[in-house]
Order: C-alpha cells, then structure tokens, then sequence
C-alpha cells in the first residue's frame, strides 16, 4: 500500500502545473455544484423540521361545471369545525388567519409596524413543532387577547426584560386591542411557509365570526388519522359542501384540495397567498446544472487523466512487462484519481467558505447554514468524491490495462484512436453543457427584463406609498385633511386612498352578474376600492366611457370594470358593457357601468389577468383602504419625503409613517426570478471556463501528438493556413456537434421553465445563433495560441530527432 501511495505522490510531481490547472477547475465545479445543491436542497426541505407526514393544508376550489374559475389557498372560517364533525378522518385541525393589513403595536414608547402577526387556535402547538421556550408548555392562546411572540419580537419590545404578562396594544385603523404575553418561541426557521412574530388568540374575533362560511379569511390546517387518503376527505367535502353553500355559490361546485405541508412552498401562487413561492421547474433546472457542472469538471479531469496517462505510456508498459497486474494498475489509477478528487473537494470547500457569505447577502437568506452539519450533505459530499475518483480513474485505468505492452513500449497508445476518441467525448458533453446554459442565460435575463418592463410604467415613477394611518380620534376628518394639505402643494400632482396598488393583490372577492339575469350568472369578480383620484393617478389605459369624477354629481353607484371582469359577466365588447347594471352580492342598488380600463398587471407577471371592478370606497365601507399613494413631481425628493413625513406626525401623532416607493415594490416581486438569472449567469461562465481549459489542455496533448505530421506536412510544402485548417478542423467540427445537440435539450428545459409564467417571452432563434457564434468564438480563441505556436516552428527542430 505504501508504494501505491509514493506512486501516487510522484505521479503528481510530473507536469506540476498541469495537475494544479486540472485540481482547481475541478475544485471550482465542485464548490459551485454544492453550493446549487445547498440552495436546491433549502427549496426541497421547507417545512421538514415538522411531524408531518400527516398534514395537508386545505384549499378552496371553486368550478362551473368541470372549469376552474377560483383558485384559493384559503377557506371560510367554518370549514375546519364543520369538516370534523361531519367528515371521518380528521386528527386534529388548526386555523391560520390570512391578514394582510398592517397593524402599530405599543409598549410604552415603543412603537413598531407589524404584519408578520396573524390569530390561530391553541392546536398550532399540537400540529406544527413550534415549541413554547418562555411561558406555560400547554394551554398556550385558549384565552382571548392572549399572544405569543418570537424571540426577535420580544427582543425589540422588552430588550432584557421577562416579557410574560406584559400587555401590548395593536392598533388598526378602526380600532385599539391590547393582548397579553403569554409565550415566547424561537423565530420561525427561514425554511418555513409560515412566518409570524405574534401568535393571536382565535378566541379574540368576534362570536359571530369565527365559524363563518361567508368569508374565506383563514389557512386551514389537519392532520389526518393514520391510514386516511387525502382523497377521501376531498371527495367527502364535495358531499357535503351544498349543505353550507352561501346564495352566492350556489351555483357553483365548491371543493376542497389536500394540500401536504412539505409540498407547500414549491406549488404554484394562488389567491390569498402571502409567501414568494418557490418553482419546482426551476429547482429541476438547477439540479440539473449542478450534475451538468460536476460533469464538467469530471469531464475536464478525465480528459487529462487520459492524456497524462498515454503520455505516461512507457511507466505502465514497463510495470506491465515486469508483472505488475491489472489489478494493481487499475487500483494506482483510482488511488491517483481518488487523491485528485479528495484534494479539489477540501479545496471546494474554501471556496464555498468564500462564496457563502456573498451569496447570503444576495439572496436575502441563510438558507444553508444549518444544512451543512447534516450527516446526509456529508453522504453527498462522500459521493461526490467517490463518483469522481470513478468517473476519473477507471477508465484510463482500463485503457492501460487493455492495450498490449509492446504497442505502449513503441509510443502507438500516444498516437493512436482510442485515447483520442473519449476526449472527443468529453469535448462534446462540456461544450454542449456550455451551450445550454448560456441559452438559458439568455432566456432568463430576457424574461426578467421583459417582466419588470411590462410590470414598470410612468404611473410608477415617483410614486410614493404611504400606510394608512392607525386607530386616532376623528381619523376620518384628519384624513381629509391631510390629503387636502398634501394636494396643495406644488410637488405633489395625486393624492389618492385605495385597497390595493399596482403589485399588491387586491384580493377582496363579491359574486356579481348582469343586472335582471339568472342568479346562476354570478361571477367572482375580485373588488377594487378606491377614490376619484385612484385611475387618474395612476393613468390606467381607458378603451371607453370614463373614470369616476365628482363632476358628474358623484358616483358611488357607478362602476369601473377592466377587460377581463367584462368578458367575465358576459358583455360582447367594452363599448357593449357601458351603461349597463352590474348586481353586487353586498350592495342592494345596480350599479351602473361608466368605463373600462385594459387589462393590466396588477399583480408579478408569473399571474394571469383577473377581473377587477373598481367602485367607490364609500360604497362598501367595510373593506379596507390601506394604502395612500402620493405621486411627486420635481426634485428633492429626499426634502419632500422629509416634509411629507412631518405632517403625516402633525394629523397621526400616534401612528407610525410607514412608506414605500412603488418602484422598490416591483424591484422585489422579481428578486427570486433576477437571482435565478444571476445563478445562470454564473454558471455558464464557469462552464465555459472550465470547458475552454479542457480543450486548451486537449489540445496542447493532440498538437504535441501530431507534431511529426505537421513536419511532414511543411516538408511537403503545406502553408501555415492550410495547417491551421488541418489542427484545427476536428475541435471546431466537435462544437458544432455540441451546438446541434444543445439546441433541442436547451428548448425543452427553458421552455418548461417559461410556462410557469403566465405571461413570458418567446425562444427566438438568434439566442441558439449568437449562442452558436459566442461558443464556436470561444473555442477558436482557446486552442489559437497552441496551434499557432506549433506551425510556426521550423521543420528541421521538428523533424531532428525522428
């Protein structure tokens, strides 16, 4: 075993820099592959710190006949109580309420903006592992006004302090709750679909409310009993469901889907749904690239290996004439290979140590910290040098074995087929790999540019959006002044208050139908609230009619309906729909409709269009207006925001001035999908790298090879372009077969990944022909220098010692 080891140690010392050139580009692969794997392997494994093998989360399905019109991640209040009762099956079941307002809480003269808060029932504790760190182990939120709070929460209201039984205030804009703390727990892990820093009690709303089928406001989780299908509990609800049916779906076929926690984060984004999904097609695409990258770097080892190997020829003929086994060849070449490996992982992992904080920084997220002590990413990392110390040793291995001693000893091996034939091989995978990724780097970065485009207009340009103040004496009359002070100034060209603005579902749903038409007509339309100023501010594309405007006497029984909601009630045409009665399932007059706006994105593009019906916010008072856009003009914005911030203090002394800019609000609906770009991106960098230092290194050994010939050849009288041609023919020929196969597999990956957007560009062909060029440039860049190094030399040094 020692002289396995010192053959290994010299066998290293030969051609030092070429072995230093092989272990670092391989390194290099390595550390990306596991760092694509860290991130795929967060993605795979949210929620998996739970119990929950039983779990589902049920979603709300709504049908005309065999049509899916509603999608929803939620249900009404009375779902789960009604659903155990009725439905055998059920373990044990807990509800989530899905908020989406803001709320000011208080202690004393801390005062922060929270939405990360939501109320739940007592089981949370039973069905999700969210243990109790402070305060009574069970019991937890049975009272009403009772909260648990994470570590960070009570951190930031009570420093040092024992939180338990203090009292905090939440303060919406309606109304002032104080609740008492009752628990803490640790923060909710970043691989969580859940995050919440204020656990509310369920028994805190209203009677009236907490088992309501009307209002499709809460998350409802169960556990099922061991053995029970998720189908069964499906197909039992569609049994039932008629018996619960509000007038407003009567009509229609009311469903549930078992959705298992663990498959959460990865399924598509629907209604009421808070998170920034992951894509499952996207996770497939990186692990992918990551095998695709471990194959490089392997692919960029064997080629070396193979050719140290042949040039190493006479050391294994002779080992071979003087009895050495095939067995002991093979083991050298493992052990060779197997140290090659073991020593670019260790050096992987100082890039990793490098990378991680940055990538940390980028994403947003330390999403694998706490994967990197996992015994099963060690069994990764394990297989990773195994396969490589196979995939790279054996078949050179076998080559020395399989070719006769006298054909090594007289150099045939150097110049022969065989060897030649696998780095052709392996030419082909890397420069194929290349092509795909940077096919698909073309196509992501097109389709984020063509998303932040579309989502980007003028409307959104300097527009600021403020919070809608918290519960204050006399709110409605300060608002009115506020927004009357703030439409005065000269900076300021639209101030409006509305339930929703451009990136934010609106996610408020009434029935309607035609005025005078069947009760069976009813549509789901989702309700927009707004002001007179809400469509002028933000210049929404009018096809006819007009917008709402006090000129005409006021209009709080007239409609706005964009493209989608028209075609949705049944209308030929916008010009078709004007004038016509509109019954809204909560409001007894019609309402009359005065315009039509184009459909237009109000949600990421990876959304469909939705109908929206724009109306009146006096109309139906109950729904929420949070938000208050305020579009600037001029300079000084920093100034303006400054003085804007002052009297929003001066009318709301005890709310907090909570704002955004809308453009920011974009800018982050497309994170996740820019840094899927930016790891394409990367990634085809590094495979063309590590692809042009395999074929640099492939065509240093084929050149030396050749050497005799291209002597011949000058004695013969060829020309140094004609030689050009000749050594260079077969490696350009080689990436053209790479480019003809990358063109299909790269159209079937990249196009699966575009259908998860509802709206998306197109795969046009100069992509896979810049793509083409970029490649085929590449590769005569690399291999130039070498080859022009040789035809360059005289015959008589080539030819002196032949």
């Amino acid at each position: 075993m020692i002289n396995y080891f010192s053959q290994v140690i010299r066998s290293q010392r030969v051609k030092k820099s070429l072995v230093l050139v092989n272990i670092i580009g391989l390194s290099v692969c390595i550390a990306t592959a596991l760092l694509i794997i860290l991130y795929v392997w967060s993605e795979l494994s949210y929620d998996s710190f739970h119990n929950a093998g039983r779990v589902y989360r049920v979603e709300s399905r709504l049908y005309e006949g065999e049509t899916l019109t509603d999608n929803w991640a939620t249900t009404a209040y009375g779902h789960a109580p009604t659903m155990v009762r009725e439905i055998a099956g059920i373990e044990k079941y807990v509800r989530v309420t899905a908020q989406d307002r803001e709320q000011v809480v208080n202690y004393f003269d801390r005062r922060f903006a929270e939405e990360h808060y939501c109320y739940t029932e007592p089981a949370f504790f039973e069905i999700f592992n969210f243990p109790i760190i402070k305060g009574n182990k069970t019991g937890q939120l049975v009272r009403p006004n009772t909260v648990v709070l994470t570590e960070s929460a009570a951190s930031r209201y009570f420093d040092d302090e024992d939180p338990i039984g203090k009292v905090l205030t939440f303060s919406t804009s309606s109304s002032q709750q104080n609740f008492e703390v009752t628990g803490v727990i640790a923060d909710m892990p970043v691989r969580s679909h859940l995050k919440y820093d204020f656990l509310l009690s369920y028994s805190t709303i209203p009677k009236e409310r907490q088992d309501i089928w009307y209002i499709h406001g809460v998350y409802t989780y169960v556990r099922l009993m061991p053995g029970k299908h998720p189908a069964e509990i499906e197909d039992a609800f569609l049994r039932i469901s008629d018996k619960y049916k509000t007038d407003a779906l009567k009509h229609k076929t009311w469903a549930v889907e078992l959705i298992p926690l663990k498959d959460i984060h990865l399924t598509p984004q629907k209604a009421y749904e808070k998170e920034v999904k992951g894509s499952r097609t996207a996770v497939f695409i990186l692990l992918v690239m990551s095998v695709a990258l471990l194959l490089i770097g392997w692919a960029n080892a064997l080629n070396l290996t193979v050719a140290r190997f042949l040039e190493r020829g006479r050391e294994f003929g002779l080992r071979k004439v003087f009895g050495a086994s095939h067995c002991q060849i093979i083991i050298q070449g493992l052990l060779e290979s197997g140290f090659m490996n073991l020593l670019a992982t260790l050096i992987a992992f100082g890039w990793l140590e490098l990378l991680l904080p940055l990538v940390y920084r980028w994403v947003g997220q330390n999403f694998g910290t706490d994967i990197l002590i996992l015994p099963a990413f060690w069994g990764i990392v394990v297989g990773v040098v195994v396969i490589g110390t196979f995939v790279v040793g054996l078949y050179p291995s076998w080559l020395m074995v399989s070719i006769r001693p006298s054909e090594i000893m007289r150099g045939k091996l150097l110049h022969g087929k065989r060897g030649n034939r696998i780095r052709k091989v392996l030419i082909v995978i890397q420069f194929l790999i290349s092509f795909v990724l940077i096919v698909g780097t073309f196509t992501v970065v097109r389709q984020v540019r063509y998303m932040q485009s579309k989502a980007f207009t003028d409307s959104h340009s300097r527009m600021l959006v403020i919070k809608y103040p918290s519960f204050t004496e006399g709110l409605a009359l300060r608002m009115e002044s506020f927004t009357k002070r703030l439409k005065q100034r000269a900076d300021i060209s639209h101030v409006t208050v509305s339930g929703a603005v451009p990136g934010v579902e609106v996610a408020n749903y009434f029935t309607n139908r035609p005025y005078g038409s069947d009760p069976s007509q009813v549509k789901l339309i989702q309700m927009f609230a707004v002001d007179y100023d809400y469509l002028p501010a933000y210049l929404p594309d009018l096809i006819c009619g007009r917008c709402f405007s006090e000129d005409f006497g006021g209009d709080l029984n007239r409609i706005v309906l964009n493209e989608e909601a028209v075609r949705l009630l049944g209308y030929e045409s916008p010009e078709a729909a004007l004038g016509q009665q509109v019954k809204m399932e909560v409001v007894a007059d019609p309402l009359e409709i005065i315009g039509v706006v184009r459909n237009y994105h109000q949600q990421s593009l990876s959304v469909a269009y939705k109908p929206i019906i724009f109306f009146m916010k006096e109309r139906v008072p109950f729904i929420e207006t949070p938000y208050i856009s305020i579009r600037l003009t001029g300079e000084g914005e920093d100034s303006v925001l400054a003085e804007i911030r002052q009297l929003y203090h001066e009318y709301f002394p005890t709310s907090l001035f909570s704002y955004f800019f809308l453009n920011d609000l974009n800018t982050f609906l497309y994170k996740s999908d820019r840094n899927f770009g930016w790891i394409f991106a990367g990634a085809a960098l590094l495979a063309v790298f590590v692809a042009c230092l395999g074929l640099w290194i492939v065509t240093l050994f084929s050149t030396l090879s050749r050497l005799k010939e291209v002597g011949i050849r000058k004695v013969l009288g060829a020309n140094k372009s004609s030689l050009f041609f000749v050594l260079t023919k077969e490696l350009m020929l080689l990436t053209v077969l790479a480019s003809i196969i990358g063109i299909p597999v790269s159209a079937v990956l990249m196009e699966g990944w575009l259908e998860t957007y509802a709206f998306h560009i197109s795969l046009s062909w100069w992509i896979y022909a810049v793509t083409f060029v970029l490649l085929l440039m590449i590769a005569f860049l690399t291999v130039f220098q070498q080859v022009w190094r040789i035809i360059r030399l005289k015959p008589m040094r080539i030819l002196k010692y032949e």
